[in-house]
């Protein structure tokens, strides 16, 4: 708890912008199977369970989080394109970093 506590990481609570556009899309990649059709039933929310939207989501919500961190265009696209991609369960390809900086231009207030 430490940890998080003293981490960067903008903290956003209801009220705030991008709060909503954080957590619908964060519940839309969490609540899909069985176990989960209740909580999405009370949040509202459809989940997602095609790769292709799940990856979509996943890029909306980094963007969102450059928008809440409040970097430019100019700074988001210098991040990303200086971050180190690895292999891991979730892809960190040129082509998903593009799909970021798409998501950020079009979620641009």
């Amino acid at each position: 708890m430490n940890m998080f506590e003293e981490c960067q990481a903008p903290r956003l609570t209801d009220g705030d912008d991008w709060f909503d556009d954080v957590w619908q899309r964060s519940a839309k990649l969490n609540c899909y199977g069985d176990e989960f059709d209740d909580i999405a039933s009370r949040l509202g929310i459809e989940p997602v369970e095609s790769d292709a939207r799940r990856e979509i989501l996943q890029a909306e919500i980094d963007a969102v989080i450059f928008h809440a961190y409040e970097f430019d265009r100019t700074e988001t696209k210098f991040i990303l394109d200086d971050f180190h991609k690895v292999r891991s369960p979730r892809v960190m390809t040129d082509e998903y970093f593009d799909l970021v900086l798409e998501q950020f231009d079009e979620l641009a207030p």
